[in-house]
């Protein structure tokens, strides 16, 4: 495939987007006074042009395009930033950092979509004097068309899951037009150093930094805190972090093996599964309807945004979602960086660097593939590490420290990207 080939695809598209916008806003996937984002126009009052402008996808890049937001702050206080983003969680997430932080200058936009004239829109009405892409959302257009109007192109936290690979390399002639164009990869380790060079980075353009998601947006709120666990009382919490559909039954199978000293907390990637979630746990109480578990609840629905860190701040134990289906794992930082053992299924292709540092410290317990369909192995597996308490008390306290190190390599990232702006002046 060829980019002319490509933007012949979206020509032929045109009549339809606004049909599909529209239906995705029904479905609660689109905020309607904002569809126009989607073409390139911004709906509130425009960016500050020049600003530095960040692309991430969800909240999972979100989180570490905002650590990294905090850092060139840091570095350069005189910037401007704009984030775009995919999805409206990732929105909520930006809206509650902005009005915590009002002192540093941010804007956001949806992403535009990729069509040739969406982009070149978006990029006239912004004019970035820098675009950072995070992790591994790779829009042809959108890389194309920002490099072509001179704005330096980043990577920041990069990676590509295999299978995204291979499907690079089925199209050689399309890759060979948008990754030379890079001008700075700051790729999580070598391996995928080694994929990035061979879709056409320049070898001389890529540096290993190691991933940039952050744990510093997380803090705990004290009164949920207290009040959790003035209900629950002293039962020891394990905590399903994040899951997908496809998890969730796994996870209701294994809190029904647990006995009446635990309590389940499944607290969903997308809080609107919560209702289905909770009808599968026999009607288990839910956060979304302000509720709270009783003292004999077995499972409590947290289908609720920006609690993760009270959770984590409460738990004894937690699994990861995104890990026993083929979605690559979530960020095992935030829970290590609470010193928590970490369970996880066999697909972390995502985060495997950062699982496998954590793996080498014994923080991260794996349920073997065979197994993970029924919950008999993870109810084993929580009860198994909780009979080591004390032992692993001691390798949270490595993990820990390895987060905190962990966090430094926003700032090394954000001077890198200071000096690459001060060098294209």
């Amino acid at each position: 495939m060829s980019l002319s080939l490509y933007n012949l695809g979206w020509r032929l598209l045109r009549p339809c987007i606004s049909p599909f916008l529209l239906f995705r806003a029904l479905k609660g996937k689109e905020i309607p006074s904002r569809i126009g984002e989607r073409f390139g126009r911004l709906s509130p009052a425009p960016p500050q042009k020049g600003a530095i402008w960040l692309h991430a996808v969800s909240v999972g890049e979100t989180i570490g395009a905002l650590s990294l937001i905090q850092n060139l702050y840091l570095v350069m206080p005189e910037a401007h930033f704009l984030i775009t983003t995919n999805t409206t969680t990732a929105f909520k997430l930006i809206d509650k950092e902005i009005k915590a932080n009002p002192e540093i200058p941010l804007s956001h936009a949806f992403q535009p979509l990729d069509h040739p004239d969406f982009v070149g829109r978006f990029l006239t009405n912004t004019e970035p004097s820098v675009a950072v892409f995070m992790e591994s959302d790779f829009w042809p257009n959108l890389l194309s068309c920002t490099a072509k109007n001179g704005i330096p192109v980043i990577f920041a936290s990069s990676q590509l899951s295999d299978t995204t690979f291979r499907r690079w390399q089925w199209f050689p002639e399309f890759a060979r037009t948008i990754f030379p164009l890079v001008t700075l990869a700051l790729v999580i380790d070598e391996k995928q150093a080694k994929l990035f060079n061979k879709l056409g980075v320049f070898d001389d353009r890529i540096d290993i930094l190691g991933s940039l998601k952050s744990t510093t947006l997380m803090r705990p709120n004290p009164n949920f805190c207290k009040s959790l666990r003035g209900v629950i009382g002293y039962k020891k919490i394990f905590l399903a972090a994040s899951t997908h559909q496809g998890e969730d039954k796994i996870v209701i199978d294994a809190a029904k093996r647990l006995d009446e000293k635990w309590i389940t907390i499944i607290a969903p990637r997308h809080p609107e599964r919560g209702k289905a979630i909770a009808r599968a746990a026999e009607n288990a109480p839910r956060r979304s309807l302000e509720k709270l578990p009783n003292p004999n609840s077995k499972i409590f629905v947290m289908d609720s945004m920006g609690e993760m860190a009270s959770l984590f701040s409460l738990a004894n134990i937690v699994f990861l979602g995104a890990s026993l289906i083929p979605k690559g794992g979530h960020n095992p930082l935030e829970p290590a960086s609470f010193g928590l053992p970490i369970i996880t299924g066999p697909h972390v292709f995502k985060n495997r660097a950062e699982f496998g540092e954590l793996r080498k410290m014994e923080i991260v317990f794996d349920l073997n593939a065979k197994h993970s369909k029924s919950g008999v192995e993870l109810a084993n597996l929580i009860l198994k590490i909780d009979a080591n308490t004390q032992k692993q008390r001691e390798r949270n306290k490595h993990a820990k420290k390895h987060v905190e190190k962990a966090k430094e390599r926003s700032l090394i990232a954000a001077k890198k990207i200071k000096g690459l702006i001060e060098s294209c002046r």
